[in-house]
């Protein structure tokens, strides 16, 4: 009856289990509100009890048992980890892995109300951008049935572990899901938890570095627990610095996409497609008026970024005011290279030539920030942009940089990212995955039906999506990755009806 009332009650405390705070730059508002849900799909039969088996054996080692881990508050709200003993977990009394299987072995793929519907089965067209699908559409393929973790709370108020699996079998593919709270770890902690469990479906447990930082109960330390305490440089866009009112105005400003309907879309672009942008915006840059200051590299995804924040803004009113407007593109970056090496606070290269390098299965996640106007993207070529936030990245990538923001962060009660710009602007956010080249994890060792011949790709992910429960920010966008054929994937949210545009845009290409 109370339950009903108000809600589940948090699990009472199990004595023998061990204890530790999260690290710092986890236990964050941003983390805490998100609950992410990643799907890789191959068109192959892979081995579901392996796939179980050998993911319960990781969680269960030195370093990595935090994905088995209790998420708990203490008495003054924050975080903690609760390690069950590891005899429970190996027993089963305590399951260290949420798990579900659903078997569809008796259809093909393509013979599913859902699932026949997925994008990579879908007509492409190489010579066009194409929206692929609504990935909402496919979430009763991601979630367990009955009770799917979709917030924060769904974690205090259970004994289920920080880590999920969810399969889907069909005759003919395999849909492989994992889920967690964003306080987990990040983008590249799950290419390193991907790598780790590759090389035991491989049966090279032995090369299984354990993550740098550690979660052995009595032993856990966080590296950047003094990041940020002691920048020796002033932030360069500290300027540009939103105040907590300006903030607040801004916010307000954009009540209606906030609380609006949002809806998500994956996108294919054509590597035909993209290999012409970036060419095109190199030309660009030195054709222009000061070839001498062109940068001598672009990166895919700066042109990608670029490019889309042409799409993303098409919708925009272009007169002279709204030109003048204040645009912010805010970019997701990892922290781990400005932060490694032989000095830095996180030294991931392994000594060991026999083993991985230790992976770091945190969030080590800050924002760089490119601030200008609206010009700079209705009247100048896909290049100068391109170019914007390739220098953002020199500039504010660095090591004292990446410190200074973190200070930043460290500064405010809450612990929330710093924002640039004004109470006018339209900010578009960005995560690039492509460095995790999620579409090359192998899982060739656990495929049950007849090699193709192909090893290259056998074994491999033919689609991949993400979808997270809870806050959904508008105006963000996921680039997925490149797939085997160098094609780019990207999803994202906007405002109801604005996909409707972009998906007409991109048939009159």
């Amino acid at each position: 009856m109370l339950e009903s009332i108000f809600g589940p009650s948090v699990p009472a405390a199990v004595s023998t289990d061990s204890v530790t705070p999260l690290h710092y730059f986890d236990d964050t508002p941003i983390w805490r509100s998100f609950i992410l849900y990643s799907l890789l799909v191959f068109d192959e039969i892979l081995d579901a009890d392996t796939l179980r088996s050998s993911l319960e054996r990781l969680t269960c080692r030195e370093g990595w048992r935090k994905l088995s881990a209790r998420l708990r508050k203490n008495s003054t709200g924050a975080l903690e980890y609760h390690f069950p003993q590891i005899n429970d977990l190996e027993r089963g009394t305590r399951p260290a892995l949420s798990f579900s299987r659903i078997d569809n072995t008796h259809m093909s793929i393509r013979e599913h109300s859902v699932a026949s519907k997925l994008p990579h089965l879908q007509p492409k067209d190489d010579k066009r951008p194409t929206v692929m699908g609504d990935t909402d559409s496919y979430l009763s393929l991601m979630r367990r049935p009955g009770n799917p973790p979709l917030s924060l709370n769904d974690y205090l108020t259970s004994d289920a572990p920080q880590l999920g699996l969810h399969i889907i079998s069909f005759s003919d593919a395999t849909l492989v899901t994992l889920y967690w709270p964003h306080t987990l770890f990040d983008a590249f902690g799950k290419r390193a938890l991907l790598d780790a469990w590759v090389l035991m479906l491989q049966g090279r447990d032995g090369e299984i570095a354990s993550p740098y930082g550690g979660d052995a109960p009595g032993v856990d330390f966080d590296p950047l627990a003094k990041f940020g305490c002691h920048s020796t440089e002033p932030y360069k866009l500290r300027s540009q610095l939103m105040s907590s009112l300006s903030l607040g105005a801004w916010a307000i400003g954009n009540l209606l996409e906030f609380v609006g309907k949002q809806e998500t879309r994956v996108v294919r672009v054509p590597k035909l497609i993209l290999d012409k942008l970036v060419n095109d915006s190199m030309s660009e840059l030195q054709d222009g008026p000061n070839p001498s200051d062109a940068t001598s590299f672009l990166s895919e995804g700066d042109v990608l970024c670029a490019w889309w924040t042409k799409i993303a803004t098409a919708h925009l009113p272009e007169n002279a005011s709204a030109r003048r407007r204040t645009l912010v593109l805010n970019n997701a970056y990892s922290l781990r290279k400005a932060l490694g090496g032989d000095t830095g606070p996180l030294p991931l290269k392994s000594t060991d030539s026999n083993k991985m390098d230790a992976p770091y299965l945190s969030n080590a996640v800050g924002f760089i920030n490119v601030v200008g106007t609206m010009a700079d993207v209705f009247d100048k070529p896909v290049g100068y942009m391109a170019s914007r936030i390739r220098n953002a990245i020199k500039e504010l990538g660095t090591t004292p940089q990446v410190e200074a923001a973190a200070a930043l962060v460290r500064s405010t009660k809450m612990k929330l990212p710093p924002f640039f710009g004004d109470k006018s602007m339209h900010m578009i956010t960005y995560s690039n995955w492509t460095k995790t080249d999620l579409f090359n994890v192998d899982f060739s060792s656990v495929v049950k039906t007849k090699d193709s011949g192909n090893k290259q790709r056998r074994g491999r992910p033919v689609y991949i999506q993400n979808n997270q429960a809870g806050f959904g920010l508008p105006n963000a966008f996921v680039i997925i990755g490149r797939d085997l054929d160098g094609n780019y994937w990207l999803s994202g949210y906007m405002s109801q009806g604005l996909w409707a545009k972009t998906e007409a845009a991109f048939e009159a290409w």
